[in-house]
């Protein structure tokens, strides 16, 4: 309930002021019906919070009115803060093609493309003549504004594909089905799922904490900012996480290889490439490290099940059937439908680069990341033990939300 001493500090003298806010409306009519409820008339309640006692039914069915906008689901106006009115303003120029812009809007989104203000522009000069006559500037004002009361913004892609999102949704459906059926019989410590992502060394973000107002906002950038190390992540169902796999920039046998990779910590494999890309190369090397292994411990007369997405080199035939050779069958994910069905991609990629995130920032508030006032990359084994640290500290619960989050429920 708002105290008396917070509206009296908001409003001391009410007779002076000619206007009040949406907020302070709010704030005097739950104290008023507050001192209502504890036995006070209105006009001593209205007295006590210094406001004339004929405010009160206006402010009332100010709160009345904005309650059932609220119930309407989105209002395309301000109905709480400093606004002082709640009304839509004046009809837009657009209002009469509403319903054709909307339908404009919603085929092209509908298809999976993006939409901008100038392609309403351009759709509204097409159907309304008088919009046509407008200034450029003009025009963009009256978008903008009309956009807003349409309940459209700008909005940053979650995903994206090359396929429409409801052609990758219908397959992925159709692959969960066919999932269902063959995984019926499998234990799930014979079910995994590999894919690789490339790892940052430095964590720079163009957005940070500052005062309001201030006009220019310095952040300082690494020397690493384009650098990254790929990591090729192993779960199967069951919770188990198996050797993480890095793929540094260097020569396959170069000094890298040879001279480094003996002081990286235990718990990890480490490989070179020219471009640090998991290419057919990496992929052998990461059967012969991960997979082989792996099959080892499996019970003699069982065929693992390996989910692969539709990138190139999971698919070469040399590759399929270097696995399957090992007595492991292949499955891969239709393309564009992984980020609905590899376990990786939905539970285990942001986890590992969320966790990466944080060990770069303590990294560099302990002041290890700036050497002379220049901001450093982080060297190769100070990467590799921090990977290997978020890795292998994930929890089972973790990885099995994994492959619970997106049609392996009933796994």
């Amino acid at each position: 309930m708002v105290s008396m001493l917070h509206v009296a500090e908001v409003i001391q003298d009410a007779s002076l002021r000619k206007s009040f806010s949406v907020k302070e409306k709010h704030e005097y009519v739950l104290a008023i019906d507050d001192l209502i409820a504890r036995g006070s008339s209105r006009r001593q309640a209205c007295a006590m919070v210094n406001l004339p006692h004929n405010y009160y039914p206006r402010f009332k069915k100010v709160m009345k009115k904005i309650d059932d906008l609220d119930n309407t689901g989105f209002v395309p106006f301000k109905t709480n803060g400093t606004a002082r009115k709640i009304h839509p303003g004046h009809p837009s120029l657009l209002q009469e093609i509403r319903e054709d812009l909307s339908h404009f809007v919603f085929e092209i989104r509908q298809r999976g493309l993006q939409v901008s203000t100038r392609m309403i522009r351009q759709e509204a000069c097409r159907l309304l003549p008088s919009f046509r006559s407008k200034s450029m500037h003009a025009r963009k004002r009256i978008v903008t504004r009309f956009t807003k009361k349409m309940g459209l913004t700008h909005r940053a892609a979650t995903h994206t594909a090359q396929k429409n999102f409801n052609e990758t949704e219908e397959e992925s459906r159709h692959f969960l089905e066919m999932m269902k059926e063959k995984l019926a019989d499998y234990d799930p410590s014979d079910v995994i799922n590999m894919d690789q992502s490339p790892i940052p060394y430095s964590y720079n973000s163009s957005k940070t904490l500052e005062v309001k107002g201030k006009k220019t906002i310095h952040v300082r950038c690494s020397t690493a900012d384009t650098k990254r190390v790929t990591l090729a992540m192993t779960i199967d169902a069951s919770g188990k996480m198996l050797p993480p796999m890095l793929i540094f920039k260097g020569a396959t046998n170069g000094r890298i290889a040879t001279r480094e990779f003996g002081t990286f910590p235990d718990g990890g494999h480490y490989c070179c490439q020219k471009k640090a890309w998991m290419d057919e190369e990496m992929m052998h090397k990461w059967i012969d490290l991960v997979l082989v292994p792996r099959k080892e411990t499996t019970t003699p007369g069982v065929v693992p099940l390996l989910i692969l997405d539709a990138y190139r080199v999971h698919m070469m035939g040399t590759v399929v059937n270097r696995i399957q050779s090992l007595g492991i069958e292949v499955i891969h994910i239709p393309p564009g439908c992984t980020y609905l069905c590899q376990p990786v991609d939905i539970g285990i990629n942001k986890v590992i680069k969320c966790g990466m995130r944080e060990k770069w920032e303590d990294w560099m508030l302990e002041g290890e990341g700036i050497v002379d006032g220049v901001a450093k990359e982080p060297t190769r084994k100070l990467v590799a033990e921090w990977l290997v640290s978020v890795y292998t500290n994930m929890s089972g619960q973790t990885v099995r939300n994994a492959w619970m989050k997106k049609g392996y429920e009933w796994f």
